[in-house]
């Protein structure tokens, strides 16, 4: 199926894949930073934001979609940037479909299984009463209760709206992404280590510790390069935006727009 995205910009095109709970509205800084080279095309992925609500979103469904997306948008090739469950999703369009990418950027996720630590957050959300609460300041406290980052729960409540008649509803579809949680949970399927140019980049504070797991990455992905961003955790492109930006700047112009240069 075809999700929503927004696009900006004008050059080489970058595919840009939200993490759980994001959307595209989350990556305007960055796509604004690299319309100046790049054509940046960031997805709503299925669940999320303004894309489809599809009870059977597995890993095969949204690679699909991601694809299809790119072919309506006139796309047959990009790199794919791809953050925490968008980056198991860039892995896995590595092996299945390594045809339509030119390049691979893996935000603050790794090639293997990782434990259940967002469920919590899921669950909390959940549990949220919607319909008691009258203001977002209320919804904030209700939230508090259960997760005592404030920064973690301004971005949970960018996914609450108001309807028509002034109530909050969740704008994602938070019974399927908790049923269709492997899609972070699971390893991606890769099945041969993909050669093209692939960047890592990490939250020097980020639980996944993606410099101690180089020799993991460069199993699957041999000539990956890795960037770790200091004070940064999870959210690298939120944590530091500047550094965040500068390296996948200097990746796509090392990569993509020096090699057409090149050719010309």
């Amino acid at each position: 199926m075809k999700l929503h995205y927004q696009e900006s910009g004008t050059g080489v095109p970058l595919v840009i894949l939200h993490g759980l709970l994001g959307s595209s509205a989350n990556w305007q800084g960055v796509s604004k930073s690299l319309a100046d080279i790049c054509r940046v095309i960031a997805i709503d992925l299925p669940n999320h934001g303004r894309s489809a609500h599809v009870a059977d979103a597995d890993l095969t469904l949204t690679c699909n979609s991601v694809l299809e997306t790119m072919r309506c948008a006139g796309v047959d090739r990009a790199c794919i940037l791809g953050h925490s469950m968008g980056g198991k999703i860039a892995m896995q369009l590595s092996t299945t479909s390594r045809e339509s990418l030119t390049g691979l950027i893996v935000v603050d996720m790794l090639p293997k299984a990782i434990p259940p630590a967002h469920l919590f957050i899921l669950r909390a959300c959940e549990q949220l009463d919607l319909a008691a609460a009258s203001s977002r300041r209320e919804l904030d406290k209700m939230l508090a209760r259960s997760i005592s980052q404030p920064e973690t729960r301004a971005f949970i409540l960018k996914n609450v709206r108001r309807n028509a008649e002034g109530r909050f509803y969740w704008q994602i579809n938070l019974p399927h992404i908790i049923t269709n949680y492997k899609i972070v949970s699971d390893a991606p399927d890769l099945r041969s280590p993909y050669a093209g140019g692939c960047l890592f980049i990490g939250g020097a504070t980020s639980p996944y510790k993606i410099a101690t797991q180089e020799p993991l990455i460069h199993t699957w992905f041999p000539g990956a390069q890795l960037k770790i961003i200091p004070r940064a955790g999870h959210l690298p492109h939120i944590d530091q935006p500047e550094a965040f930006n500068a390296a996948v700047r200097e990746f796509m112009i090392s990569t993509h727009i020096a090699k057409m240069q090149c050719r010309s």
